[in-house]
């Protein structure tokens, strides 16, 4: 029933009421797609009672107060457009919002004010730079925040403590503020990879008691005396999967994994010549250095697993503004074959409401109409952080030569290792067999050709011979 209602809304145009022009409307008057249409402004026969909305990749540039009057919207998708600031005007009863990829550059204290009822909030590839004191205080019931791909020079501060996700990769984060991660108590998750961090604070992750999940990859670790903290962290088994940390600095640990190191090749000054006593007893406890001793044989596995492949001309992203632009799932979906249909028909649940779940494509699936034509002119490419671009390569790919020898050769640019020659690979024994083969046969040839020849220079003589004593 619903594949043939959705198909009757496009393919004829009726209850312009209940569905948009162009729109795809699984249940009409609830969730409304108007994707990928080339719209610039919001479409009036949007019905109010609608509680999923989905304005993606489109051109619209300001939607300030135009979606107040939408009180039982629940979701919300405004990505792939080019709003220039955070929409104001939003329904409070919003609980998911999607703002990745526009052209958002701050948020204000004011700007998420009266969403109070917000669980998820996407802002990943903006460009966000400030985030005010205080714009996240009102948001009490936010679990999920995606900051990914912007241009943040710290962590934002005021962050509510009802979060269980966050996601602040890909940006330009030099140092972990003690203040902003003392409220996460419920945190679960935190991504801060291909950042700017050098080392992490002392007790930086013991007001995160439930944190189960952390991604440090892909920044400039300095590994010295201030990183001994995070080495003995993750020596505890607290984060096992962190083994990819290489270190920037200093020259002779450049490239190393942090942790197969030892404690006198991060810190020689924390130990005395005999190597026995530590200097200064507050910065390294004779637990630490037992820990140490404990992990040796994790270290030794360590060093013998070799790290992802590099990939050549990359440098760490602090040193630009811009990222790799991720390609949205629905670009790749054109066509749902059959078996799919049954499958997107089976989410359209009135408890299954997600946007995540459901894209324009999967709803244009379920019927057999054409896809909506889209105006000629598309919005311009937008090159993001063209200032100073530049890809970069991540701290943690690196080939197992790189990581145990200190010193290694360098290409003309300095900072690529030098391409060593690949392993030659031996000829297979059948091959080899073969060869022997054909080489005996052609031995044998020239032997009988020269056992034929001498015969016949043997036959010759003895028929002159006899002639000449005649």
């Amino acid at each position: 029933m619903v594949r043939c209602f959705c198909g009757l809304l496009l393919v004829l145009g009726v209850a312009l009421s209940d569905c948009p022009s162009g729109c795809c409307c699984p249940r009409p008057g609830a969730l409304v797609l108007c994707e990928s249409l080339g719209l610039r402004s919001l479409p009036r026969s949007v019905p109010l009672s609608t509680s999923v909305l989905s304005m993606a990749r489109n051109q619209l540039c300001d939607v300030d107060h135009l979606l107040l009057p939408f009180s039982g919207l629940q979701e919300l998708s405004l990505s792939h457009n080019q709003l220039p600031h955070f929409p104001k005007g939003l329904p409070p009863s919003l609980e998911a919002l999607q703002l990745q990829e526009n052209r958002i550059t701050y948020l204000t204290a004011g700007s998420l004010r009266q969403l109070g009822n917000l669980t998820r909030l996407d802002l990943e590839d903006n460009r966000i730079r400030v985030i005010q004191p205080g714009a996240f205080a009102g948001l009490s019931k936010l679990r999920v925040l995606s900051l990914k791909g912007n241009r943040l020079l710290s962590l934002p501060l005021s962050l509510p403590p009802s979060l269980t996700h966050l996601d602040l990769s890909s940006n330009c984060i030099s140092a972990l503020d003690l203040q902003s991660l003392a409220n996460l108590v419920n945190l679960q998750v935190l991504k801060i990879n291909s950042n700017c961090l050098r080392s992490v604070p002392e007790s930086a992750f013991e007001s995160l008691p439930r944190l189960r999940t952390v991604e440090l990859a892909d920044n400039l670790w300095v590994c010295e005396c201030d990183i001994l903290y995070l080495y003995r962290w993750l020596l505890d088994g607290r984060l096992r999967l962190a083994t990819d940390l290489v270190c920037t600095a200093p020259l002779h640990l450049a490239r190393r994994l942090l942790l197969t190191l030892s404690v006198m090749a991060i810190c020689p000054r924390m130990l005395r010549p005999n190597n026995t006593v530590p200097l200064n007893s507050t910065a390294v406890s004779a637990g630490g250095l037992q820990n140490h001793r404990m992990h040796a044989e994790t270290r030794a596995k360590l060093a013998a697993v070799q790290p992802r492949p590099t990939t050549p001309g990359r440098l760490p992203r602090c040193s630009t503004l811009a990222a790799e632009r991720k390609p949205s799932p629905t670009d790749e979906l054109t066509q749902a074959p059959r078996a799919n249909r049954v499958r997107l028909q089976s989410r359209l649940s009135p408890t299954q409401m997600a946007l995540e779940e459901l894209s324009y494509e999967d709803c244009l699936s379920l019927h057999s109409s054409p896809t909506p034509t889209i105006p000629a002119e598309g919005p311009p490419e937008d090159p993001r952080c063209t200032d100073n671009s530049t890809s970069y390569r991540p701290a943690g790919n690196y080939t197992a030569s790189e990581l145990t020898s200190p010193v290694l050769p360098t290409n003309k640019a300095g900072f690529l290792p030098a391409t060593a020659p690949g392993p030659v690979r031996l000829p297979e024994p059948t091959i080899v067999t073969a060869l022997l083969a054909v080489l005996c046969v052609l031995v044998a040839f020239v032997l009988l050709a020269v056992l034929l020849v001498l015969k016949k220079l043997l036959h010759r003589n003895q028929r002159v011979a006899p002639a000449q004593l005649s």
